[in-house]
Formats: structure tokens, C-alpha cells, sequence
């Protein structure tokens, strides 16, 4: 959770001027560049949120199921 914390902050960090920008007007240039990866990482964000706490879920379950069996 701490590592993604920080890859976070890193990516805010890099780029200051990428929030006044309209993502449609970043789509039309021909190649990807470094303010339209920036939002695509940022697209990404609430899936790999997701994805942590459901790990987590899972794995505080499996704990709860592990100890349930030895009692």
C-alpha cells in the first residue's frame, strides 16, 4: 500500500501542467507523449486500487477460514 502511495506522489510530481490539459487535445497528436501517458497512469488508478483491496480481502479471508479450521 505504501509502494503505491508513493508511485502516486511520484507521478503528481512529475508534471505540474498536465492538469489544464484537455485530454482530447492531447489524443490528437500522432504519438503518445509524456502528458497523455501521465493520464493514461492515472486512468489506471482506481483498477489497481481495486485490485489491492481485493487482495487484501482475499487474504484476510483465508486467514479467518485457516484459523476457524484449527479451532
Amino acid at each position: 500500500m505504501k509502494r503505491c502511495l508513493g508511485l502516486t506522489i511520484s507521478i503528481l510530481a512529475l508534471s505540474t501542467d498536465a492538469w489544464a490539459l484537455c485530454p482530447n487535445c492531447l489524443g490528437q497528436s500522432q504519438s503518445l507523449g509524456p502528458k497523455l501517458r501521465l493520464l493514461g497512469a492515472f486512468l489506471l488508478l482506481p483498477f489497481l486500487i481495486a485490485l489491492i483491496a481485493l487482495r487484501q480481502i482475499r487474504r484476510l479471508h483465508r486467514q479467518s477460514e485457516r484459523s476457524e479450521r484449527v479451532q
